[in-house]
């Protein structure tokens, strides 16, 4: 009879002490942005424990003071924090960064200067033809204009839309060259259709990759979480709105 009071007693005292362990939670967000993270992967280091964000960026996870949580999300920099108490609190973590090959555009409108040391402008008057004055090698000013009589014709017209659709196509060919599987699977986990699909969907066009705002990491980021909503009806390229 004492022995199963005993035994009574300490499966009771146990069950209060694992409802008893502390829980730390919190949300995770970008820096800067603020904006939620989910898929977060947070471990424990003391007690091996692991969670992962929800897609409101909220976590918990059993944890007492002075315990090491490491927080790791794909294309954002690992975070470590030690706790020193239990509140919930905000965690932020900082994008990676990377520095994209410069692209050199080279102007062939055909209104470079012919000569480094004349000084020209554009005369309204002359259809924006350059008018030069005429300057020694040393810059001074030794007399008389040129004025380059060029009229708008079509012929003209059609030579600088070819220009721009020039440029156009050297940065087009530069993204190709960027957004490959081979690449891009450095840093999205997706390979065979499922990766042809994600680069359909999200290689930008020009004007999108040379906004100066454009930044490689941040992106394929931000494509990513978008892909993983969808449904694998969406993630043919045809049926996304607006790509």
């Amino acid at each position: 009879m004492i022995r199963n009071l005993l035994i009574i007693c300490f499966c009771f005292f146990g069950v209060l002490t694992v409802r008893g362990q502390s829980v730390f939670s919190g949300r995770v967000l970008e820096s800067k942005t603020r904006v939620v993270l989910h898929a977060v992967r947070i471990e424990n280091l003391a007690n091996k424990l692991k969670t992962i964000t929800g897609s409101d960026g909220q976590f918990a996870i059993a944890a007492k003071p002075g315990d090491l949580l490491v927080f790791n999300a794909f294309s954002y920099q690992p975070d470590t924090i030690l706790l020193t108490d239990m509140h919930a609190r905000e965690i932020f973590l900082t994008p990676k960064t990377t520095q994209l090959n410069q692209v050199t555009i080279t102007d062939t409108s055909g209104r470079a200067k012919a000569n480094p040391n004349a000084i020209q402008y554009y005369d309204p008057q002359f259809h924006g033809q350059p008018v030069v004055y005429q300057r020694d090698e040393n810059l001074n000013y030794k007399g008389g204009i040129a004025i380059r009589l060029h009229y708008w014709t079509k012929d003209e017209h059609k030579k600088r839309k070819a220009a721009q659709s020039a440029k156009e196509r050297e940065i087009s060919e530069h993204i190709s060259s960027i957004f490959t599987p081979l690449n891009v699977s450095k840093y999205v986990p997706l390979k065979g259709t499922d990766m042809d699909d994600f680069l359909l969907l999200y290689t930008p066009d020009v004007k999108e990759y040379t906004d100066k705002r454009f930044d490689l990491l941040p992106y394929l980021n931000a494509c990513y979480q978008n892909w993983q909503t969808l449904t694998p009806e969406q993630r043919k390229a045809g049926d996304i709105f607006g790509k």
